[in-house]
């Protein structure tokens, strides 16, 4: 991801360059109609948080990030010169895993892997403050809320796979992250990055020794958003 964090910030220096040095503006119009539409691809990284309670059992629960993608489609409302209300239903496709550090009765240490591959149905709703436009350029800040439904939730099965982490499918988030809009000659193009933070404990309570000694499970995301509209 850190390497794709670094091309994509090249990328918005170069298109930001070209879009100053554009003597004429594309898509003059474009801000003022009330609504349009658009779609979305993105990079993500899926990870938790989570808090392990006292206990001479479970020792850690230490989340290690793993990369995906989404896809989506755009519903972009003007509320204002500045001001946007944006829903953006879409596929988030990852893995999460946590890593548990166990204590053995003879006093041994155990590191387990547990997996949660994921494919959530995001229903995101943020609002979206832009700057004033820049020639093809402008920069913007969102913040919102989202709810998520994991479709490849493991939560009901009942079978023991000790690699398998069953979670809770249903999460709410909140979102914060900003953005950059290049208006091109027949389309705008924007490169954003979302970060989304669970605010439900996701953990499904079955009494094993893994769940009853946590606090909480909560989803941490963090996205690259390419935006088509």
């Amino acid at each position: 991801m850190k390497r794709i964090s670094i091309t994509i910030l090249l990328s918005i220096l170069l298109i930001t360059s070209y879009a100053q040095n554009e003597s004429m503006m594309n898509l003059v119009t474009f801000d003022m109609k009330p609504i349009h539409f658009g779609f979305i691809l993105g990079l993500n990284s899926m990870s938790f948080s989570t808090k392990v309670k006292p206990n001479d059992t479970l020792l850690t629960a230490v989340p290690k990030p793993q990369s995906g993608f989404e896809i989506g489609i755009t519903a972009d409302i003007r509320l204002a010169s500045h001001l946007n209300l944006r829903f953006i239903p879409g596929l988030s496709f990852g893995t999460r895993k946590i890593d548990f550090t166990l204590r053995q009765p003879d006093g041994s240490i155990e590191t387990v892997t547990k997996t949660a591959e994921s494919t959530l149905l995001d229903f995101p709703l943020y609002l979206k403050y832009k700057t004033d436009r820049l020639t093809n350029f402008r920069a913007y800040a969102l913040a919102g809320a989202q709810y998520s439904i994991d479709l490849a939730s493991q939560s009901k099965k009942k079978e023991d796979n000790i690699e398998l982490l069953k979670i809770n499918p249903h999460n709410f988030q909140f979102i914060i992250g900003g953005g950059t809009d290049f208006y091109l000659k027949y389309f705008k193009f924007g490169i954003e990055l979302r970060m989304a933070y669970g605010l439900n404990d996701i953990t499904t309570r079955r009494g094993t020794v893994f769940d009853k000694n946590l606090q909480y499970i909560k989803s941490k995301i963090f996205w690259i958003v390419f935006t088509f509209e």
